[in-house]
Parts: C-alpha cells; sequence; structure tokens
C-alpha cells in the first residue's frame, strides 16, 4: 500500500512538473478531505481514517494482532515502536479489538514516560474520555474476543502515549508515540 501510495506521489509530482506553464494548465480537481495525502514521514493505513472537514479521525486499534510481544501489542507495534499523529482540536474515536487469546487489554491516551510503572494506582488520560473502563484491571477491561471504543478531543498538542494500563503491560512495551500536532499533521508511521 505503501509503495502504491509513494508511486503516485512520485507520478503525480512529474506530471505536474511536466505540464508546460501554469498558463496551459487545468486547475487541479480538489482531494476530498478525508483522503488528503499525510503529511511527510506519515502514511494512510485502513485502520486509520481522517476527515478534516468534521476533524474527526477514527483509529481501528487491535490489541495482541500478532504473538509479538507476548500478544502485548497494538497494531503490532510496542515498545515505541509505530507512530500515530492526530491533529489538534479533532474528535479521535478508538475502536479497541483485543485479539490476544489469553489477556484482557485496555487502551488510553497518557502522558510519554521514560519508563513505565509495572502498576498503575489509576489510570489517568490526558484527554477527558480518552480510556477504556477498568483499564487496569485483569478481569474486567476489555477481554479476549471483546470490543470498546471510546471518543475524545485531542485538545493540547504534544507528544504522548496510547498506552495499556493492565498490570505489567507498559513496562513489558505495550505501547506506542502518539502525537497530538499543532499544524495539522495526521497519519501513522512505523506499522
Amino acid at each position: 500500500m505503501r509503495i502504491k501510495a509513494l508511486t503516485l506521489a512520485l507520478f503525480v509530482g512529474v506530471a505536474v512538473v511536466g505540464c508546460g506553464d501554469a498558463s496551459e494548465q487545468q486547475p487541479a480537481s480538489e482531494t476530498p478531505a478525508e483522503t488528503a495525502a499525510p503529511a511527510a514521514g506519515l502514511t494512510d493505513a485502513d485502520w486509520f481514517v481522517v476527515d478534516h472537514d468534521a476533524q474527526t479521525v477514527e483509529i481501528d486499534l487491535v490489541a495482541g494482532q500478532s504473538s509479538q510481544n507476548n500478544y502485548w501489542n497494538y497494531n503490532g507495534a510496542f515498545g515505541g515502536a509505530g507512530q500515530v499523529t492526530v491533529p489538534a482540536g479533532y474528535e479521535v474515536t478508538i475502536n479497541l479489538e483485543n485479539q490476544d487469546p489469553n489477556m484482557a487489554h485496555s487502551v488510553g491516551v497518557g502522558e510519554q514516560q521514560a519508563s513505565y510503572p509495572a502498576n498503575f494506582s489509576a489510570a489517568e488520560p490526558v484527554f477527558e474520555g480518552a480510556v477504556t473502563e477498568n483499564p487496569t484491571s485483569l478481569t474486567e477491561s476489555t477481554l479476549p474476543g471483546e470490543t470498546e471504543s471510546i471518543t475524545f478531543v485531542a485538545d493540547a498538542a504534544g507528544d504522548y502515549v496510547l498506552i495499556c494500563y493492565v498490570t505489567g503491560h507498559a513496562v513489558a512495551g505495550m505501547w506506542v508515540p502518539f502525537t497530538v500536532s499543532a499544524d495539522g499533521e495526521a497519519g501513522v508511521s512505523g506499522f
């Protein structure tokens, strides 16, 4: 998918440069907001949808998508790999699906830290509503085969993480970088 997008971008760039002077060119048709190209270094993914007109982002996040890191991963990424970037002020919906065959997981948007504790006494998301229910519980968070959705407004630009608050998961690497961009950048990388 990434190669197709880069090839298309290169083709469009060459076509624009080689089309004569600007007075002879037809105006380019506008790209719909929800399909606008992501910022440099970021890519589109079928699980990440941005609608710039509606100022929304929908993320389909799979806990335990692969056996990597004992199934303690989000869409296959863990331990600081991957990058999810959303524009500041947008309403973000995260649809969490737990495909780990054995373990409950949660997701929240937390503060970025150099290291994470084995246990969280409380899960304090950085945005109101940006955490699944019972996020620290081994038995009452999102169980294998279950789904849960959260919606929040990413109202402060900065570098954060998508993190699992279940005991032992964050310290074992179940977190990925989550950036809220002040300049409207959106996309993913490293997945």
